[in-house]
């Protein structure tokens, strides 16, 4: 059944300022860490990302390579990482096994986690807990 338009029916709203918002403060949140970086993403964010922030506007902004966040080794050889997920338990405990491990091998890296839609307390306390963030035991990892 085709909707015909009515004269009386308001105008569907413009969402391209809150996409250019969106993308603006990615971008914002990306260039905290000048360089070469690499970008891991929880798959449920792809799509939404995807809609904000093409490949190549990453790329400009020096994401050198994009990661799913999966229980798998990483092989990234950046020294910058990034990570764009949900604030669940889950996935800081992915990050933080992650840390604590380059930590055993010696590897120093910069870190910045970046929360949809927000940062929660309790991610922060399972990061605290594990060494890699707050306090004195700040290990370079930045939310």
């Amino acid at each position: 059944m085709a909707f015909h338009h009515r004269p009386d029916a308001p105008e569907l709203p413009d969402f391209s300022m809150l996409k250019r918002l969106a993308r603006d403060q990615l971008i914002y949140l990306l260039e905290q860490l000048p360089g070469k970086k690499d970008l891991f993403i929880e798959a449920d964010l792809m799509s939404p990302l995807d809609r904000i922030a093409s490949v190549s506007i990453l790329k400009q902004h020096e994401v050198d390579k994009l990661y799913k966040v999966e229980n798998k080794p990483v092989l990234s050889s950046s020294e910058q990482l990034c990570f764009l997920v949900r604030p669940r338990i889950k996935n800081m405990r992915y990050i933080a096994n992650l840390v604590n491990a380059d930590k055993l091998a010696g590897r120093t890296r910069k870190y910045k986690v970046i929360f949809s839609p927000q940062k929660f307390y309790a991610c922060e306390m399972v990061l605290e807990e594990e060494g890699i963030y707050g306090g004195e035991r700040r290990r370079g990892c930045e939310l």
